[in-house]
């Protein structure tokens, strides 16, 4: 799918920003808010945060050892991201959290989502000949 070089390099960006995001998860687990009034608030944001570590790893392990299904895990952690960042911007308070939340949705999240959507839509097209009887169940559902 890609060369071995890329593809060691995007799997260990994807670690390192897997383990970024699971600071940043601790981060929001001893922040007190208080802004929002809604019952398990903090605890459905980090749980957001928390399936966006999985959908970054499990990318990186797909990208290194099944890459025929990096698509589907690739796809859906594209989502997770954009979705986090549009939440982040429509639910912070107006002022320093709104540009806070628009700087982390434009530097990290939706570049996040983009290249993760890129992924998705590339994989399919790049199977590794290593893995052929992957590539002919690939060929077969592109076919249908």
């Amino acid at each position: 799918m890609f060369s071995e070089k890329s593809s060691r390099q995007l799997c260990r960006a994807f670690v390192a920003l897997a383990a970024v995001l699971v600071i940043w998860i601790f981060e929001m687990g001893t922040a007190s808010r208080g802004h929002a009034e809604v019952r398990n608030w903090s605890s459905s944001w980090i749980g957001l945060d928390v399936l966006e570590v999985l959908g970054l790893l499990a990318t990186a392990v797909l990208l290194r050892t099944r890459p025929v299904f990096v698509a589907p895990v690739a796809s859906a952690a594209a989502t997770l991201f954009a979705v986090d960042a549009w939440f982040d911007v429509m639910t912070a308070l107006a002022g320093t959290d709104w540009y806070t939340a628009l700087i982390f949705a434009v530097i990290a999240e939706i570049p996040l989502a983009v290249a993760l959507g890129a992924i998705a839509v590339i994989a399919p097209s790049r199977v590794s000949p290593i893995y052929p009887r992957e590539a002919r169940a690939t060929r077969r559902w592109q076919q249908r």
